[in-house]
């Protein structure tokens, strides 16, 4: 048994050493036949070589035509000017059909400029023009125009008409002639024209050429004054921002300095928030000074995930309701100075709108008999100042994209024919924000800026916070006919004078 197992192995090694000298020798023949080059190597590599770049070509050159200069002629014709004699009657009566505009109204239209169509055309040249001069008898009134006050009154110093000095009293004269402690400033009449008393009574004190007519407001202090008439509206105003515990209320930190600086370029009304912190409590005093109030805040729960109200105080929890002192300070506020509020939800797109959810209820809280009321677009809060067909987009088209929005008009809350609530749902004061932030897609929105100032005119010419006793609103005297012809102390007589020609 064990000789046949041995047997077995013999011939299994034999058989394989029969096979590995096989290939050996196939490999060996191979190698030979290749070096030998009877049969070409099929794992050698060969290299080709590039075929030479094409050699230059010449173009042909190309000869351009210079165009001929062409000599514009122009021909000026002299014509003898007809001198008419010009005979003036007495007790005409002069109309006039020119309208005083204002800039609203000639800024947009466009300029026309009459340009030649043919330059080379002759053109009439009157050499020799006399201007006729016409003599007129007539009494006319003094002018009350600074110049002719400058050359009609005496020159301080001059020593003609000297009267009383101006800020000395004369004892035991029984004269005492003060000035006013504030000066305004601009070009005074004693100051730089030099005009003294002399007929003309204290006027050349108390008018100030182009001097700033609106009184300033009290310093750290918020408030509205505004003077002028319609559109033509100017003064000075302070913005302000409502600082509640229901949210974040300093998000969007940089949209109202924005505002300030877009009122001051674009309007005449000075705009500042030199109050401290920007913002008023509505337990303050200083709640019933501003004409108007911003309010705004993201959701409460994403400003506790993100830890945002760590840093607005410093770690304080968040209220879920106005105190009771605030709830009455905010009714009186809107319902008897009949102020305006503006809420703006920051970030449309939390769930379910929770932040402007809670607003509400704080306003059916605080005025309970008055409701929410969507606002039409022909309201006039939208004419006040920039004419508006209504509620610009905002930054909603930031969190919706082109889509239009999904409500086409806003809510507020009015007391009688006065509105003095506004509700928010387009992120107006993201939009207005002065800072890019890199998660963005886009920058401001002048629409949002031009429905701001609308709200700021709205509010600084009704209710019972801003002075706006000076202001005429634009249809006070729409009612009233205009004389079509001149009054009658225009009718100015005079004697017809022969002109020689």
């Amino acid at each position: 048994m064990a000789f046949g197992q041995r047997k077995s192995g013999t011939s299994t090694a034999f058989v394989m050493s029969l096979i590995l000298h096989g290939v050996a020798a196939v490999a060996l023949t191979f190698y030979i036949l290749i070096e030998k080059e009877i049969i070409p190597n099929p794992f050698a590599a060969e290299f080709v070589a590039p075929p030479p770049p094409p050699k230059p070509q010449v173009r042909k050159p190309q000869v351009r035509q210079i165009p001929k200069p062409v000599i514009i002629t122009d021909t000026p014709v002299a014509i003898q000017p007809q001198v008419t004699t010009r005979v003036t009657t007495a007790a005409v009566v002069k109309t006039s059909n020119v309208r005083a505009e204002t800039v609203l109204e000639f800024a947009p239209k466009a300029v026309q400029i009459n340009a030649p169509v043919n330059p080379a055309a002759p053109r009439v040249v009157n050499p020799n023009v006399q201007v006729p001069q016409v003599v007129t008898n007539a009494d006319l009134p003094v002018s009350d125009s600074p110049d002719a006050l400058a050359f009609s009154a005496p020159v301080a110093g001059g020593g003609v008409g000297a009267g009383p000095k101006i800020g000395r009293a004369v004892t035991g004269g029984g004269v005492g002639l003060g000035r006013q402690m504030v000066k305004m400033s601009g070009i005074s009449l004693v100051d730089h024209v030099g005009a003294e008393i002399d007929g003309i009574g204290d006027m050349a004190q108390a008018i100030t050429i182009g001097a700033q007519d609106v009184l300033p407001l009290p310093k750290g202090e918020p408030g509205g004054r505004v003077v002028g008439r319609g559109k033509d509206i100017r003064g000075v105003f302070r913005l302000v921002r409502v600082k509640h515990d229901l949210s974040d209320w300093w998000a969007d930190s940089s949209s109202l300095n924005a505002l300030a600086k877009w009122l001051n370029e674009k309007t005449q009304i000075k705009t500042d928030m030199n109050v401290e912190g920007g913002a008023v409590r509505l337990t303050d005093a200083n709640l019933m000074k501003s004409p108007m109030l911003w309010m705004t805040g993201h959701d409460p729960a994403i400003v506790q995930s993100h830890g945002l109200i760590r840093e607005g105080g410093g770690g304080q929890k968040l209220d879920t309701r106005l105190g009771d002192l605030e709830a009455m300070n905010l009714r009186k506020y809107l319902t008897d100075k009949q102020g305006m509020l503006v809420f703006d939800d920051c970030g449309v797109n939390a769930p379910a709108q929770a932040m402007i959810k809670i607003f509400q209820a704080q306003m059916r809280l605080v005025m309970p008999e008055y409701g929410i009321e969507r606002l039409p677009n022909d309201h006039p809060v939208y004419r006040t100042f920039y004419e508006l067909a209504g509620p610009p987009v905002g930054f909603d088209i930031f969190w919706w994209g082109t889509r239009p929005p999904k409500r086409n008009y806003l809510e507020g809350i009015s007391v009688g024919d006065k509105l003095v609530a506004m509700m928010i749902r387009r992120d107006y004061m993201c939009a207005m924000e002065a800072v890019n932030l890199p998660t963005r897609s886009v920058n401001y929105s002048p629409g949002v800026y031009r429905w701001a100032t609308n709200v700021v005119v709205y509010a600084l010419t009704t209710g019972n916070v801003s002075d706006y006793k000076d202001y005429v609103p634009v249809d006070t005297f729409a009612g009233e006919g205009v004389s079509d012809s001149a009054p009658q102390s225009a009718r100015i007589s005079a004697t017809p004078m022969q002109l020689d020609e």
